[in-house]
């Protein structure tokens, strides 16, 4: 950003002959020599310190929205109080969030105040040095509309087994000024140099990654999945997209991947690509994995039946009558792989309350306390069958039977 120097306007006098009588001439003359020993005034050490071009840009994109740019400038400073304006007409930006930044010389140099100009454009920072010297500073500042979307385009094998990714840096410049070989900083492992005129939007390619570990999944919710799908006229599609995880080639160094919309093509078997899909990526730490959705498929049918319901532990009060009991419940779990290709199914179910379980027909994961998370593989054409039994506790009595027991009088 080019910065508008302040000037200092001195205004002359003009003047005409006066004599003087002797009593004003030795007036005088004691106030000048009064003046002579009294220590300078601030104002009169007070000098225009001249803001030149930046030597260098750094645009900061990490998690900024709008984005930081900090400039580097040398700027000149005589010793005692100098005035350095700085001005941003026609550009959109926070005033409040402008900050200067001496990097050398800290116990020399020092910022004594900010004042801003009724014009709203501009303001003048008063700087002390106690000798004269070039101090490098950095002007930082936040531009409305200069931000940054990223986009991933992954390409994923025949074999579906392995994938290569592809991102992309778009810049979009709407704040009024235009940035010539600034360096972008997306993160610590990524920067690069390019020009950001005004008015454009710029895409630039950052990273390439090759042979990610992926895997085709079928993803069966119990909260928003029919749990009998033949009741339904055509079957309900079964979400399902590739299961990825962040990692890097032997030659390659690892590294996060950040929030942006990712597109899905599978390679053919031909050489051509087939778009599959996209979706949104979060932030994704390096060994982490996410499960990326691109369509439904009516291949696989899964199906939840209730089996079984008994109550178990009863607790009765004086009169015999049933209070409070567990249950034992048995739900049957048949999954049905229509397709002549295999499929990875992942079932996720959820058991409310307190429960321990009894005989559980499949290996399982907890995500928490009540969320269950089965990874099957299925055949070509396979009908798979388990069930889960499980006690549902009711701890009521347990935890509150001090309070039920009568007070002896």
């Amino acid at each position: 950003m080019a910065a508008r120097p302040c000037s200092i306007l001195l205004k002359t006098r003009s003047y005409r002959d006066v004599t003087l009588n002797p009593g004003l001439i030795w007036a005088l003359a004691v106030f000048l020599g009064l003046t002579i020993l009294l220590p300078p005034a601030s104002t009169a050490d007070t000098r225009l310190g001249i803001l030149p071009g930046p030597d260098s840009v750094l645009i900061r994109l990490a998690g900024q929205a709008p984005a930081l740019v900090q400039e580097q400038r040398m700027v000149s400073l005589f010793k005692g109080i100098n005035q350095v304006a700085f001005s941003w007409s026609g550009v959109r930006l926070d005033k409040n969030c402008i900050l200067l930044t001496p990097l050398s010389d800290a116990g020399d140099v020092r910022i004594l105040s900010t004042v801003f100009p009724p014009d709203g454009s501009s303001l003048i920072w008063e700087v002390y040095t106690s000798r004269d010297m070039v101090v490098p500073m950095v002007i930082s500042y936040m531009p409305a509309s200069l931000d940054h979307l990223i986009t991933y385009t992954a390409t994923v094998d025949a074999a579906q087994d392995s994938l290569d990714l592809d991102a992309h840096l778009i810049f979009r410049n709407f704040s009024g000024t235009s940035y010539t070989r600034a360096t972008a900083w997306l993160d610590p492992g990524t920067s690069f140099t390019t020009d950001l005129f005004d008015m454009e939007t710029r895409q630039t390619h950052f990273l390439t990654r090759h042979n990610l570990t992926a895997e085709k999944i079928h993803k069966w919710d119990g909260q928003t999945m029919p749990h009998d799908p033949k009741t339904f006229g055509p079957a309900p599609g079964i979400p399902f997209g590739y299961q990825i995880t962040n990692t890097a080639a032997p030659d390659q160094t690892p590294g996060d991947l950040l929030p942006g919309k990712i597109r899905i093509y599978l390679k053919e078997i031909k050489g051509g690509l087939l778009f599959s899909g996209e979706n949104n990526i979060a932030f994704l730490p390096k060994g982490d994995t996410v499960f990326l959705e691109t369509g439904n498929s009516r291949d696989i049918l899964v199906t939840k039946r209730r089996m079984n319901t008994a109550q178990t532990r009863l607790r009765r009060n004086d009169k015999g009558e049933i209070q409070v009991f567990d249950q034992k419940i048995t739900d049957r779990f048949i999954l049905e792989n229509t397709s002549p290709t295999p499929a990875s199914i992942k079932i996720i179910d959820r058991i409310s309350g307190q429960w321990e379980p009894v005989d559980m027909g499949h290996a399982y994961t907890l995500t928490d306390h009540q969320t269950l998370v089965f990874d099957i593989r299925l055949a070509p054409e396979q009908t798979k069958t388990f069930d889960l039994t499980y006690m549902v506790l009711n701890l009521f009595a347990d935890e509150f039977k001090q309070y039920n027991t009568p007070v002896q009088p």
